[in-house]
């Protein structure tokens, strides 16, 4: 009876249990943010802010304080409206009646919205549903004094520089009855005063030399229609997977185009559909464009299935998207305009901290978002330097100098530490953006604090930011104030109350810190400008992966102000400069008479060793720094650097040479080639080549030789056991003792080896064991083990005392005659062991000379003359070679290229090509690549774009009325 009871009891319990599991992992009480209820964000958020002031203690639990700004779908109100100083008053009015609420509308109401038919299938559209929870991840999130819940950053290797540091696969949940998580608008912790703002250039544009060739050749009917097939066959190919994005992940992000089903690594916000709308136009698809831009109305940037923006991706693709469709379409979808605004105004929270340097991911629910944070001490170059052309021409084209100053201050601090870095001109890959230095050289910052303790862990020393949100931060007084701690950003007091329990816990702050705390003062946080992450003493420079598009926007920045703004210039010109002195070489290649270069990467301490400091040069050629040769070739032109034309067709042409040494004729994402001494003279040398691939070679068979005579020595212990045996084989008595013997050689060795392990311990064992037998028998013990050995071995000694009692028992049966006699060992006697035959000596196999090991590697890796090892054999559909390619036709006008160009695209057809777009290869060295069904939205907004307009007519959105972000967004310029 009683187990019964307590079988029920068990039953009940498992059932709740059951219960409980199914409402936390389908609310998500479990997982980050993106799974809290919105009650639970409303009280953790008026619970927080009542610790900051009297007047905020008394705000209801249900809203969110004054502090903290209204809750979602709630209008801002009067009082709220004053923290918005620095919006102009007509925008402000437009922002408090419509930021809020997330745009759900559809575009019909527009009159001028579409004015073409519509297209009468309608793909059906897929909800993305509310966010699964992945992780329960509290992190610090580099910024002092804030906990936060938020999903792993990916980390920075070369995954990160193939795809992107803002890629972040989150799987979506089945929607239900929860209500969505929206940002709203909040008010700023470190507002730039309206005074303050750097406003846009004004004034007529300069007069800029022009990029493109002044005279292009004439064509022939019969070149002008084939022309026209190719340009046709490029525009088919476009059409094809458009139509298999639309058919198959509509409203997604990402088309798996050999599965048909669909990926959201960009936030969930169709990232492929804002990507290609000035595609579509270009591409005269004017249909297709109008029931995308119809979509785009639907598109709600006020909630994300992921935690975190990651601010370069979502710029420079739906920003970026939404602002070229707006331009090239002439003003007439309003909607496109009106989704940039929304999207520039969540992304501009990112820039609210305390040196304006953006949060390079933003968490931008409520929760954390009204939280002061400042900008990360590691954050990739490219990503936070990449902003300009977005925010500028949004900024001409709304009137609103707001967007503008966020991005001029990133490029003034970037103009001043320009000239201070390792290698003056250029800027590392990594970016302390934090604005803040502690002055306590032992003080450990929380990057590394984090990698050593994993994270979540609560950094007592950590600089504070003010919790009160009122704060106001004058950025000019802190500029002309350098060192000086900015009023409302003093360092507080710590309490035990604010330091974790048993691991990874949020804060929680109480009223009253307990008796036993005692008040400890933080070090003070010094404000500094943009430096080198702290910790690192060896930096990598580059114009590749993780740093290319700070340097292609400064000459383009400068052409989108109408050359108004002369810093532009001077910065790149700097660092052109130092590019080409630091990081160009030429590749050894077998055709010497092929005149190319490439760009590689630096690796430096910054150390002067014997008066020049300490570097390395990574002679890598990768598939990102193929954009240098555009880059050189623009520079070139407006710039009036007559020298760096030739520079940008050798860039180019190195790109396209790498296109046609794999047996796919499409480029691999990186590898490492042969550099030469000289830029100019290259003679192909075999030899080099050949130790390049087997460096370590004479190494190598030295070491080999050494480690083979330990093993021959072990093996005469096998020899001399098997002699022994055969030459007392005839006395049966002794063959007992024999084998006794033989045990005890075996135990010795094995003693050996075990003393090679440092096992010690057991050695001692041995020892005891083998002393206790001895005294048993009356023998006397062996003085020690190692003597053991020698005796066993035949090791010789001066001293006849020492020697083995086997080799004296050998010494008399030689002796005999029956065992000079004997040729072939009698088998021992009935119920004795079998006797082991004798083994060979170990013979090693000839270690092979550096050239066939070299001509190895060739043949099993297809190695063209002069590559050394492909480290990333993919081909990720990129668009940087064809990019490079296009600009150079724009600019010669020389054929070259476009016959270049053509055999690109034929080879990226011929490899990518699957039943529903193109896809991603795994190995490009292979003539049989596995897809790996994936298609990037570049793809369509980049790649394709650039091939048709490398046969379209040559004034057909020419270099000289526009300006391409690195999305090949076109920007017009101004006039």
């Amino acid at each position: 009876m009683l187990r019964l009871r307590r079988s029920r009891l068990f039953l009940v319990l498992a059932v709740f249990a059951v219960i409980a599991l199914y409402h936390f992992t389908d609310f998500g009480s479990l997982g980050t943010g993106s799974g809290s209820r919105v009650e639970d964000l409303k009280t953790f958020t008026s619970k927080d802010s009542s610790s900051n002031s009297a007047s905020e203690s008394t705000a209801p639990v249900e809203k969110f304080t004054a502090s903290r700004g209204p809750i979602a779908n709630e209008p801002i109100t009067k009082e709220h409206s004053n923290d918005l100083s620095g919006i102009d008053e007509p925008l402000r009015e437009a922002s408090l009646n419509s930021t809020s609420a997330p745009a759900s509308n559809d575009t019909e109401g527009d009159s001028d919205t579409s004015s073409g038919k519509e297209i009468e299938s309608q793909p059906q559209e897929k909800d993305v549903g509310e966010p699964k929870i992945l992780q329960n991840i509290t992190e610090f999130n580099g910024e002092p004094d804030t906990v936060v819940q938020s999903p792993v950053e990916p980390a920075l290797d070369m995954s990160a520089e193939s795809y992107g540091n803002g890629r972040f696969e989150v799987n979506a949940a089945p929607d239900d009855d929860m209500p969505k998580i929206h940002w709203s608008r909040l008010p700023e912790h470190f507002p730039v005063p309206t005074k303050s703002l750097i406003p846009l250039p004004t004034g007529k544009a300069k007069a800029i030399p022009l990029i493109q060739h002044s005279k292009f050749p004439d064509e022939s009917s019969d070149q002008k229609m084939e022309r026209e097939a190719k340009l046709d066959q490029i525009k088919k190919t476009f059409a094809f997977s458009w139509d298999g994005y639309r058919k198959n992940a509509w409203m997604h992000d990402e088309l798996r185009p050999v599965s048909g089903e669909y990926k959201d690594p960009f936030c969930g916000w169709a990232a492929t559909l804002v990507d290609t709308l000035d595609s579509l136009w270009m591409f005269g698809m004017k249909q297709e464009f109008e029931q995308a831009t119809k979509a785009v109305g639907k598109i709600d940037f006020t909630t994300s299935i992921r935690n975190d923006l990651p601010l370069f991706e979502v710029t420079i693709r739906y920003l970026g998207g939404l602002v070229a469709a707006y331009d090239i379409s002439g003003g007439k979808y309003r909607v496109l305009l009106d989704k940039a605004v929304e999207l520039a105004d969540i992304l501009m929270a990112a820039f609210d901290t305390p040196n304006r340097m953006p949060m390079t991911f933003y968490l931008w629910k409520p929760t954390f978002a009204s939280q002061p944070h400042r900008a990360k001490p590691r954050v990739v170059l490219a990503e936070i330097g990449s902003l300009s052309l977005e925010f500028t021409r949004l900024a001409q084209i709304t009137k609103e100098s707001r967007y503008y100053d966020a991005i001029a201050r990133i490029t003034d601090e970037f103009e001043k530490w320009q000239n201070n870095t390792k290698i003056p001109g250029l800027w590392p890959k990594q970016v302390d953006a934090s604005g803040c230095k502690k002055p306590d050289s032992s003080y450990i910052s929380p990057a590394s604090h984090s990698a050593q303790k994993g994270p979540g862990f609560y950094n007592e020393q950590a600089p504070q930011i003010p919790k009160s949100s009122k704060t106001t931060m004058s950025l000019r007084e802190a500029d002309n104030e350098p060192g000086k701690t900015p009023k409302g950003y003093e360092s507080e007091p710590d309490t035990a109350a604010e330091k974790p329990e048993h691991g990874i816990k949020k804060r929680q702050i109480l009223d009253t810190p307990p008796a036993a705390a005692t008040a400890k003062t933080k070090p003070d946080c010094v404000a500094q400008g943009l430096s080198s992450p702290p910790g690192a003493s060896w930096e990598d420079f580059t114009i590749g992966g993780m740093a290319d598009s700070i340097y292609e926007y400064l000459p383009k920045e400068y052409l989108l102000l109408g050359g108004l703004e002369e810093k532009y210039q001077s910065m790149y010109e700097m660092a052109a400069s130092a590019t080409v002195n630091n990081l160009i070489f030429r590749p050894m290649i077998e055709d010497e008479e092929r005149n190319i270069l490439v760009a590689g990467q630096l690796s430096t301490s910054g150390k002067s060793q014997a008066n020049q400091p300490s570097r390395k040069l990574k002679s890598e050629q990768a598939h990102l720094t193929c954009f240098a040769g555009g880059m050189f070739a623009i520079g070139a032109k407006i710039f009036d650097r007559k020298e760096d034309i030739d520079i940008a067709k050798r860039l180019t042409d190195g790109c396209v040479w790498a296109y046609e040494m794999t047996p796919t004729g499409i480029m691999p994402e990186h590898f490492l080639i042969t550099p030469c001494d000289d830029l100019e003279k290259c003679p192909f040398n075999e030899s080099l080549w050949y130790e390049k691939l087997d460096p370590y070679h004479p190494r190598t068979r030295s070491r080999s030789f050494t480690q083979q005579t330990p093993l021959n020595k072990s093996d005469d212990i096998s020899d001399q056991a098997a002699s022994l045996i055969g030459k007392v084989q005839s006395n049966a008595t002794d063959v007992s003792a024999v084998h006794e013997r033989l045990n005890d050689t075996k135990a010795s060795t094995s003693a050996l080896k075990k003393r090679q392990l440092g096992d010690i311990e057991n050695d001692k064992l041995v020892q005891a064991d083998k002393d206790k037998k001895a005294g048993e028998t009356g023998a006397k013990p062996e003085a020690s083990e190692e003597a053991a050995v020698k005796s066993k071995i035949g090791t010789e000694s001066d001293d006849e005392d020492s020697k083995s009692e086997e080799n004296k028992l050998a010494k008399e049966d030689a002796d005999t005659p029956e065992t000079k006699d004997q040729a072939t060992p009698t088998s021992p006697e009935e119920g004795s062991e079998p006797i082991a035959p004798a083994i060979e000596a170990y013979t090693p196999p000839p270690i092979p000379s550096q050239e066939e090991y070299a001509k190895g590697r060739i043949r099993d890796e297809k190695l063209a003359k002069g590559v050394i090892r492909i480290t990333g054999s993919k081909y990720i559909l990129r668009p940087e070679a064809v990019e490079s390619v296009f600009i150079m036709y724009r600019v010669t006008g020389d054929d070259y290229w476009r016959k270049k160009g053509w055999n690109m695209f034929t080879a990226i057809q011929n490899y990518t090509r699957t039943e529903y777009g193109a896809s991603a290869i795994s190995d490009v060295m292979s003539e049989t690549p596995i897809p790996l069904d994936e298609m990037e939205s570049f793809w369509l907004a980049e790649t394709l774009k650039y091939l048709y307009l490398l046969f379209c007519e040559p004034d057909y959105y020419s270099l000289d009325d526009y300006v391409l972000n690195t999305e090949a967004h076109p920007f017009k310029r101004p006039k």
